[in-house]
């Protein structure tokens, strides 16, 4: 700073380090956690310096300045500041973690056995320093699940079971004098003379059991349609099949007439049946079912017959030659000689 003549310079004193103790540096300090600023206190000023007239001071703040507490009067207090916490603090408490999980470890898995673990469980020692790694286990093998199993299905219907054939049961309550099984059905008169009869005795009864090729019974329709021709009884009547017969009777002069012995396969309705066969039979031609020559036909008459009901003959215009049917029940008796048919309807009863 300049001066006039003959005086000397003056030096500008040095700035002092003035801070001012304020509220808010109270709080800058208290957050911070620094020193508060000191109070001003005037330097000395050096000898070679001109005195200067002191400076007014400036309005120092009260020293005994307190942070202004919350009236605990009213309301809750105020909350504290929070304080900041140095990563040393931070690095203690693990370092104090992990000490607390070390001792709490070594107390559960050392101390507490030792004092008490149970006496009867036995210790094993491994004994072996290397031992062999166990092999990893094989996986199981999957069972493979079995095939559905499936019906199989026939491409064709099925087929009913087959119907027995009927065996032969005799319907005569007093049996034949003896019996015959003939693969032909007898129908003409002149081959009864060429038959091998099993019997001598005369008068006598043979009993004729009808058979096919094949040894099945043959069915009455088939006989009825080979020597009475009448076709219709196989769709009108229903008969039993094991018990349809021939019949050869030799009377006492060693003369042989031909015999049927049919039954019907229910007892209903016989009125009905017997008299629709009727005139089915009375139509008939039979003068190819004897032996000789019948000559004419006359008449069909009725006539009583013990044991027999519905009696019928027919008379020739020789003499010596009938034809007579009748009914047991339901068994239709049809014979070439009046003696034969008698005989007869005395076996069925």
């Amino acid at each position: 700073m300049g001066t006039g003549e003959g005086e000397s310079p003056l030096m500008k004193p040095a700035a002092p380090n003035v801070d001012v103790r304020t509220m808010s540096s109270d709080m800058q300090s208290i957050n911070t956690g620094s020193p508060a600023p000191k109070p001003y206190v005037p330097q000395a000023a050096p000898e070679n310096m001109t005195a200067i007239p002191p400076i007014p001071p400036a309005s120092v703040p009260d020293q005994s300045f307190q942070i202004p507490q919350a009236d605990t009067t009213f309301g809750s207090p105020m909350p504290e500041m929070p304080v900041k916490k140095s990563g040393k603090g931070i690095f203690t408490a693990i370092i104090v973690f992990i000490a607390v999980v070390g001792l709490a470890a070594l107390g559960y898995f050392v101390i507490y056995p030792i004092f008490f673990a149970d006496p009867t469980t036995p210790v094993v020692e491994n004994i072996n320093p290397n031992p062999v790694p166990a092999l990893p286990a094989a996986e199981p093998t999957p069972t493979p699940e079995p095939a559905p199993i499936t019906e199989a299905v026939s491409s064709t219907a099925p087929v009913a079971p087959a119907t027995p054939a009927p065996t032969h049961v005799s319907i005569l309550t007093i049996p034949a004098d003896s019996k015959l099984e003939l693969s032909t059905v007898l129908k003409y008169g002149p081959v009864l003379s060429n038959l091998a009869l099993n019997t001598t005795a005369s008068p006598s009864l043979t009993e004729i059991i009808y058979k096919d090729s094949n040894g099945n019974l043959l069915e009455t329709a088939d006989i009825l349609k080979n020597v009475l021709k009448l076709e219709a009884l196989a769709f009108n009547y229903q008969f039993n099949e094991g018990g349809a017969a021939g019949m050869v009777y030799n009377d006492s002069k060693n003369v042989r007439s031909l015999g049927f012995v049919f039954q019907l396969a229910d007892n209903t309705d016989l009125e009905t049946k017997i008299s629709g066969l009727q005139s089915f039979i009375e139509k008939l031609g039979f003068s190819g079912i004897f032996s000789g020559n019948p000559g004419a036909e006359k008449a069909w008459k009725s006539s009583q017959v013990s044991g027999a009901s519905n009696h019928r003959y027919l008379t020739f215009e020789n003499p010596g030659f009938t034809i007579d049917y009748g009914w047991v029940g339901n068994k239709l008796v049809i014979s070439t000689s009046f003696d034969g048919f008698k005989e007869i309807i005395k076996r069925l009863q």
